[in-house]
């Protein structure tokens, strides 16, 4: 039986990312990468096809046809894989409750006063927050993060984003941020990786009381003691009886909450049009930096926009003052089909509302259509299920011994058997790594080392995104060709224009993942990257474009944009 993936062939055009970003009258925007070539690479799945075997095995997972006998797809004992966390006894502290309880800010207490220490966070905001927290309370504190480095003289505690853990260094303290990520299919495995590998005196644990179980019982191996401290949210959270009915119900400090782009602009459209409230948005794709702005925004009293219009982007990341949660609909698409939201996701989000010793410190939460009321209340009298397993991932070790014994295999092969072949113990699953693959394809099909290739697989790239992922796409191909890429301004800045539709906007948030991947990749091949100062102005200048189509304040001369970039020196 034969089977055929479907292939998806994208062409890359010769001068920029994107056709519609090439210098011509239907574009806003220069895209001047630095790039020769115009033919088609592969985004997606490469064809191959797998008959059924009725001799040999056609993979040798456990190296018994070469000079091997280890068997690489064993995966049943990763604490194994971190020696220098293993030589410690580690007293593991799990602090549990809902959102707005002080469990993040009692760990971040025991972070301050220790001589050493490392906070590892989901989101760069987070990481941002707690660098500053601490340089502020003279705690010299580092940040890095996949796109920052930041050191500080003499500092002896980090700030990371948890992809960026270090555990090959011994800490006094380390905490772990919303721990129970552990079981995200994605992310799932850095977290797990963390948890295993962080060598600290003391690993503070942050996060919902559903992954106690689970923690507990992967620890059981390692020796560590393990606490458990259970919190209870600080001000009170009411689910209301009644709906919305209408926008000309939604209030000041109001958070309208919806799970798609489209919605969020046509939600903000029609309160606005209103006439009694601006509208800040929040949304995944948003950058960072944006979304910051946008929240401070928002939290000023003396601001104009005084009701929030945001995705589930929410949850976690932002310091919000909102008063009320209104659920425009309880389902969302999640890449696959639309489902209801999940017990976890309605109370991480609804929790958002009514902040400790803020202007609100009683939270509401309600929904626009009286149907969806039944199931906001049920979600939040019930407890979110347990968690029954975490994310794994082999080591760069693991897939580079596999790569020696078997060396006519692509990194695509050898991600696809260890997904297909991988043993696990009961704790965890193989995280899902179908993205990963897409990239492999494409990195697989040029001349470049396995550490190479692997490093734009595990790049901050989103494939499915068409311009970002025509973006690597170039990068990979560039950096096979010449060892170095070269990075002209994307945004010329007497040409800039503020984008006037959705559109467009989503075309500007496409360049910035763009530029976010350069300068990831410089600071990991620095010399074979070397704009990344050109790199970040252009996200400066992204930043600006995007806040300034938030805002509706369109600078429509291209001189006055350029005057304004000017002075703020980009």
């Amino acid at each position: 039986m034969a089977y055929s993936a479907v292939v998806g062939f994208r062409k890359v055009s010769a001068l920029g990312i994107s056709r519609v970003l090439q210098a011509d009258k239907g574009s806003l925007w220069r895209f001047q990468l630095e790039t020769q070539f115009g033919e088609v690479l592969r985004l997606g799945l490469l064809t191959r096809n797998y008959r059924k075997n009725s001799g040999p095995p056609k993979f040798d997972f456990t190296g018994t046809e070469a000079t091997s006998k280890f068997d690489f797809t064993d995966l049943t004992c990763p604490h194994t894989w971190y020696p220098i966390a293993r030589k410690k006894k580690r007293k593991v502290i799990l602090h549990v409750g809902p959102t707005n309880s002080g469990k993040t800010y009692s760990a971040l207490k025991h972070l301050e006063k220790s001589s050493s220490g490392v906070y590892c966070g989901p989101l760069r905001l987070l990481a941002w927050e707690v660098a500053k927290r601490l340089n502020k309370a003279n705690v010299p504190c580092d940040l890095i993060t996949g796109q920052e480095k930041e050191l500080k003289e003499g500092a002896t505690h980090k700030a990371v984003t948890v992809e960026m853990a270090d555990v090959t260094s011994v800490y006094d303290c380390a905490i772990i941020d919303e721990i129970q990520m552990v079981g995200c299919t994605q992310r799932g495995f850095a977290f797990t990786r963390a948890l295993l590998g962080i060598a600290a005196d003391e690993l503070h644990l942050c996060g919902d009381p559903a992954v106690v179980p689970l923690v507990e019982d992967i620890l059981k191996v390692t020796g560590d003691d393990v606490e458990v401290h259970t919190y209870e949210r600080l001000s009170p959270l009411v689910p209301l009886k009644e709906p919305v009915s209408s926008v000309s119900s939604i209030k000041t400090g109001d958070c309208l909450v919806t799970f798609s782009r489209k919605d969020i602009y046509a939600y903000k459209k029609i309160i606005e049009r209103a006439g009694n409230h601006f509208c800040s948005v929040v949304y995944g794709s948003l950058p960072p930096e944006t979304r910051t702005t946008q929240a401070t925004r928002f939290n000023d009293e003396t601001n104009d926009f005084d009701v929030l219009v945001a995705s589930d982007a929410i949850g976690m990341g932002l310091n919000l003052n909102i008063s009320r949660i209104i659920f425009s609909t309880l389902q969302k698409f999640d890449g696959t089909g639309t489902r209801d939201l999940t017990v976890s996701e309605i109370k991480q989000i609804a929790g958002r509302a009514g902040r400790f010793q803020s202007k609100f410190p009683i939270g509401e939460v309600t929904c626009l259509h009286k149907e969806d009321l039944p199931l906001l209340h049920a979600s939040l009298k019930s407890p979110s299920p347990l968690l029954e397993r975490a994310g794994l991932f082999p080591t760069f070790d693991l897939l580079c011994r596999y790569s020696l014994a078997h060396p006519k295999h692509g990194l695509y092969q050898i991600l696809e058997h260890f997904v297909e072949n991988a043993k696990l113990s009961s704790n965890y699953f193989i995280s899902n790594v179908e993205d990963m693959m897409k990239v492999a394809a494409i990195v697989d099909e040029l001349p470049l080392g396995l550490q190479e290739k692997y490093l734009f697989v595990v790049s901050p790239v989103d494939v499915n995104d068409e311009i970002s992922g025509q973006g690597l796409a170039q990068f990979a191909q560039n950096f096979s060709k010449a060892g170095v890429v070269r990075l002209r301004e994307i945004l010329a800045p007497d040409r800039v224009k503020v984008p006037k539709t959705p559109t467009e906007l989503k075309e500007l948030e496409s360049i910035h993942k763009v530029l976010d991947l350069y300068v990831w990749l410089s600071l990991r091949l620095e010399d074979s990257f070397p704009d990344r100062e050109v790199a970040t102005s252009q996200k400066s200048i992204c930043n600006l474009l995007i806040e300034q189509f938030l805002e509706g304040n369109r600078l429509n001369s291209p001189t006055r944009v350029s005057r304004y970039l000017r002075r703020q020196k980009f």
